[in-house]
């Protein structure tokens, strides 16, 4: 994906886009996220955002956002072998005052698009996890982010309050919810 020319990726962002229109499951048979209804749109009290739209803009990573760590390390949990860091470049600085071995909290803006890039064992792209930091009130139990996780053929698996990254970042919710990358394997 990173050699590909950004007129030849149009094809694969159609295609996201259109599996993106059916997805409404998550891998294991259940509902979408809690707070989704079957169409993907956000349900309940909390203000709503295009998820598809969100979505599609994390799929274009590589060309939109700015990669934040040096080498690619070790994923922390089993979906990669290893994974790069990528943000919005409005969000960049604010980002990079996370520092994983002393968390504090810092305060990302509504918009903010955080992605981790996904590698198999052979170094290939392989999918990706995001982040999102919706409109205030879309889920204050989670400092409002949306979580998606997106397999190695573009397809939508799970969307929402994503159950196995909430888990995880619950670690560092007084940080926000966000790990950051550490300062050794900055760009």
């Amino acid at each position: 994906m990173h050699d590909v020319k950004r007129s030849d990726r149009r094809p694969l962002f159609i295609a996201l886009c259109s599996v993106l229109a059916f997805a409404g499951c998550t891998d294991d048979g259940g509902d979408a996220a809690d707070g989704m209804d079957s169409a993907g749109d956000t349900t309940g009290d909390g203000p709503g955002f295009d998820e598809q739209e969100v979505i599609a803009q994390a799929a274009d990573y590589a060309a939109s956002l700015t990669k934040v760590n040096d080498q690619a390390t070790s994923s922390a949990h089993g979906l990669a072998d290893t994974v790069n860091f990528y943000v919005s470049p409005s969000s960049l600085q604010a980002y990079l005052m996370f520092d994983p071995e002393m968390p504090q909290e810092v305060a990302l803006p509504e918009g903010t698009l955080l992605v981790k890039e996904h590698f198999n064992p052979e170094g290939a792209t392989d999918g990706f996890l995001m982040m999102y930091k919706a409109p205030a009130g879309y889920n204050p139990d989670a400092a409002d982010w949306f979580w998606a996780r997106v397999d190695g053929a573009g397809n939508t698996q799970e969307t929402g309050v994503v159950g196995f990254c909430v888990g995880c970042h619950n670690q560092v919710a007084d940080a926000g919810f966000v790990f950051g990358v550490p300062l050794d394997n900055r760009l």
